[in-house]
This record gives structure tokens, C-alpha cells and sequence, in this order.
């Protein structure tokens, strides 16, 4: 992996790696998987795997969440919103 690249994860991970929580693939169009989530990678230096950050395009998707947590919980540090 080149540290700083947004990746997209095919389909064998979610086979290899199991768990609801994670953002799947979605839709199947004529045979071929599209709307993959994007992810930022990086390396942590203190174990050597590398760690994926989820990104969207589905901004008002994530205002709606974030404003539910902050108004429930006074703060968010789930979400950050920023520009790619």
C-alpha cells in the first residue's frame, strides 16, 4: 500500500474479514458491484497494520447523524467533515 491513497476494499475482504459494523459494498448492476465506500489508509507505526479511515459523499447523510449525537451527547468524535 503507498501511504496517503484512498483505496477501495473488493469484495474478498468483507468475505475474509466478517463484521456488520463495516461499510459493504452495495449495489449490483448488471453484474458489477458499484458505490464501493472509499477509504483513506495508513500505516501505524507502532504495530505496522494499517488502518482505513471511511469516507462519503453523502454530506447531509452525516450532518443528520452528527447533529443527533451532539444534541444527545454534547459531542461527535466519530464524524469530521472536511474537503478531499
Amino acid at each position: 500500500m503507498n501511504k496517503g491513497n484512498f483505496y477501495f476494499l473488493n469484495d474478498q475482504y468483507f468475505i475474509d474479514f466478517p463484521d456488520s459494523y463495516l461499510m459493504k459494498n452495495k449495489e449490483t448492476l448488471n453484474g458489477v458491484v458499484h458505490d464501493r465506500p472509499c477509504f483513506f489508509a495508513f500505516e501505524d507505526p507502532n504495530t505496522s497494520l494499517y488502518c482505513v479511515i471511511p469516507f462519503s459523499s453523502k454530506v447531509s447523510k452525516f450532518k443528520g447523524i452528527y447533529s443527533k449525537k451532539m444534541a444527545k451527547h454534547k459531542k461527535c468524535d466519530t464524524i469530521v467533515f472536511g474537503e478531499v
